[in-house]
């Protein structure tokens, strides 16, 4: 009214316009030092020595002569004790300071306050040890991470220069309390760092609510982890608790895995238990043989042992055809020969297509092994007569004069069929004629035997050195349900067998009978095959009497011979005509017993004993006869190679620029750089550069939790020895990989 009265214009009222709010102020950086405490212990000792010195000089003059002395000691000795208590304190409370400043970026605390920390009951010593420090943090701070109260613990053994534990942690009041672990104390109470890392991974993937309930450890070595939470709705996943255990594998040394109770809302970290070297087939009589009609359903096949020493089944009649898979010296032969000896122990007939010739040949006298067929023309009648055998049950069943439970279980086995087939169109191209089909009708009938023979009680045991595409389609490979691979695969061989480039990629190479397997689940898991004794073990050996204890008792069927066919005859006098592949297929079968002239068992009874080492030299295959040789073996003569000639040979070598070096890793690239984020399952690594042995990643490499910007990745190596390393992971390393991949 005023500014009015006197003429003056009104003030005008700006109005800001809306827009985006301003954004909140970053909160201060804790205070870098505490204030200093001031101090008058000094003071405070030189008054009263001063004073008792005063005392000692009035005591006199006001008429008390005998207060001289005990006003000295009082004021001197009272100021000495002052001095020195105080000046214990003033250490006391610059250590309590320095905790304090070093404590404050791990509490959360805006400003410092010397409440936060408070250290009571102090040893006796100078300046002593608290033997309890209450602190307190803020709402903030990561208090459900078990590395962040390792952090602090470190922080006040680097101060106080002494070890303490957390005695109790109140969450809801934001207050740990420490206490000194003294000498008296047993040594060890600190978890390994191990623990800590596996406890902090754990509470990153599954939340605050995981609480480790249970430990075991041998030594400084985790062993297992229980682990109860609150996430039952975020486990349900199970990829997501794949995750979670892929996770810990990779971080922790050594093969983990994970025992979920989603009931009881608890989960078990463990190490993998270690498999075995190497396992006999146990000698078992089976129960019940006297029917194979009655006992179909209930034969089961122990192929192998997993982890936790349960044993891999093949039961028939469920999974009515099996595939073996594996290089040479992965102990796939043996596996197929404890396949065969629990077959026949059950009384099944069995025949054997030994692409080889010589894996089998010992089994020719093996009760219930009919027929063992070695040359391509036997191969194809078996295959043949197999199919034929198929068909006629069909027809049967069409007719209304057999049902499906009125057949007898025929297993056969087709040995490396990848050789069998490469031999087989080489044969088939020598004897193929006019109006033959392009390709031998063998494979066809192979196929038809994979897709119908369930129905028909044949089984096939199908091995090969790998199941590729060339070999095996997919709609054949899909017809055997139950699959072994020995031995490590490639990606490439993984996703052809178990349809993941993952499966199989890491197993140890120096195991031989490792392999994967089918569990009863249909998951591949890693086994240990059983291995069977040899079949021409020494009279007396304990591989001996295995052998003759897995042996059978009774020979129920008779073996076989297959009759070759005969030339065609030229009526007019003509060269004969050689037999065709039709007439090859459909070749005569008979009993071996009325052809003994066909019986290569029955000749080789008849002949003398021939040295066989002898027979099998070089100088015998070369045609050159070595009887005039002293000696059970004469040798061809050697000669030394002259000094000269050594030499020349020598500078030969160094001027080519190459040498022959023996690579233990066949079937991988040359090593290439690749950083650490880029490592895939099946990839090889050094684990120490230049040590020369490499080790395969078993595991998917996954972010180190515990230790930002790193990558964890879990290996393992040829003996089954295993492991774990952190790498930056914009760190090259050097890696090989399978020949496909390269």
């Amino acid at each position: 009214p005023d500014q009015k009265e006197a003429g003056m214009p009104a003030a005008r009222t700006l109005q800001r316009r809306p827009g985006p709010p301003r954004p909140p102020a970053a909160p201060p950086a804790p205070a870098a030092k505490v204030p200093s405490r001031p101090t008058t212990h000094l003071r405070d000792a030189a008054l009263l020595a001063a004073a008792g010195v005063a005392g000692f000089g009035a005591a006199p003059l006001v008429g008390y002569p005998g207060l001289e002395v005990p006003s000295l000691l009082l004021g001197v000795g009272g100021g000495a004790a002052l001095a020195v208590t105080g000046q214990r304190t003033k250490l006391r409370r610059e250590l309590e300071d320095k905790v304090l400043e070093a404590l404050a970026p791990l509490l959360g605390v805006r400003h410092l306050d010397r409440r936060i920390v408070k250290m009571t009951k102090w040893t006796n010593r100078w300046p002593g040890l608290p033997a309890k420090v209450r602190i307190h943090y803020a709402p903030g701070a990561p208090d459900s991470d078990p590395m962040w109260k390792s952090e602090i613990l470190a922080v006040l053994d680097s101060r106080l220069l002494a070890r303490y534990e957390v005695a109790r942690h109140e969450p809801r009041r934001c207050t740990l309390w420490l206490t000194l672990v003294t000498k008296e104390q047993t040594e060890g109470k600190e978890p390994p760092y191990s623990q800590v890392r596996a406890e902090r991974a754990i509470t990153e993937l599954i939340g605050p609510t995981a609480k480790v309930t249970g430990v075991e450890l041998d030594g400084e070595e985790l062993r297992s982890l229980t682990v109860t939470h609150q996430a039952g709705a975020k486990l349900a996943a199970s990829g997501y608790r794949n995750r979670i255990e892929r996770v810990i594998s990779t971080m922790m040394p050594g093969r983990w895995r994970a025992v979920w109770d989603l009931e009881g809302d608890e989960v078990r970290f463990e190490v993998r238990p270690s498999l075995p070297s190497s396992v006999w087939l146990p000698p078992r009589a089976p129960e019940d043989t006297d029917d194979l009609l009655r006992n179909y359903r209930q034969v089961k096949i122990p192929c192998a042992i997993d982890e936790d020493g349960r044993e891999i089944l093949w039961y028939p009649a469920r999974v009515p055809q099996a595939m073996l898979t594996g290089g040479t010296g992965t102990g796939k032969t043996s596996t197929a020969h404890a396949l065969l000896g629990q077959i026949t122990q059950y009384g099944w007939p069995v025949w054997v297509l030994d692409a080889k010739r010589v894996e089998f040949l010992d089994f020719r006298t093996w009760p219930n092994v009919q027929i063992v067929a070695g040359s391509i023309p036997q191969q194809v009648a078996l295959i043949r007569r197999v199919w034929e055998l198929m068909e006629y049950r069909y027809q049967l069943i069409e007719e209304g004069k057999a049902t499906v439970n009125d057949f007898e279980p025929l297993v056969v086995f087709l040995d490396e069929f990848a050789e069998f087939r490469s031999n087989l169109f080489e044969w088939y191209a020598q004897i193929k004629v006019k109006g033959d089909p392009t390709k031998p009708p063998t494979l066809a009938e192979v196929a038809s035997l994979a897709r119908k023979a369930r129905t028909a009680r044949i089984h096939l045991v199908l091995s090969t050195q790998r199941p590729d595409a060339e070999f095996l389609g997919g709609e054949m490979r899909d017809n055997f349900g139950f699959r072994i691979s020995m031995g490590r695969l490639s990606p490439q061989g993984a996703m052809m067998m178990w349809e993941n480039p993952a499966v199989g990629v890491s197993l140890p190479r120096a195991r031989t009978g490792r392999a994967t397997a089918t569990h009863e689940d249909g998951k591949p898991v890693e086994v240990q095959c059983y291995r069977f004794p040899d079949i021409n073990a020494e009279e007396g050996s304990e591989e001996r009497q295995l052998l003759e204890a897995i042996r059978p008792a009774e020979a129920r069927w008779p073996r076989l011979v297959i009759v070759p066919p005969e030339p065609l005859v030229d009526l007019d006098g003509g060269e004969p005509t050689p037999p065709t592949f039709r007439d090859y297929a459909r070749a005569v079968w008979d009993l071996a017993e009325n052809r003994p002239d066909l019986d290569p068992l029955a000749g080789a009874q008849g002949e003398g004993a021939a040295d066989g080492r002898e027979l099998s030299s070089t100088m015998a295959s070369l045609g050159i006869s070595t009887t005039d040789h002293p000696g059970p073996c004469a040798r061809p003569h050697l000669r030394l190679v002259d000094a000269l000639e050594q030499d020349a040979a020598e500078d030969e070598q160094q001027h080519s620029g190459s040498t022959w070096e023996l690579d233990e890793y066949v079937g991988y690239a040359p090593p290439v750089s690749c950083a650490a984020r880029d490592l895939v399952v099946g990839d090889l690594i050094q684990v120490e550069d230049g040590a020369g042995e490499w080790v395969v990643v078993d595991e998917p490499p996954e972010e180190d939790l515990a230790a930002p910007g790193m990558i964890a990745v879990s290996w393992r190596g040829d003996g089954d020895e295993s492991g774990s390393i952190s790498l930056p992971d914009d760190n090259y390393v050097e890696v090989r990989r399978p020949e496909e991949d390269a």
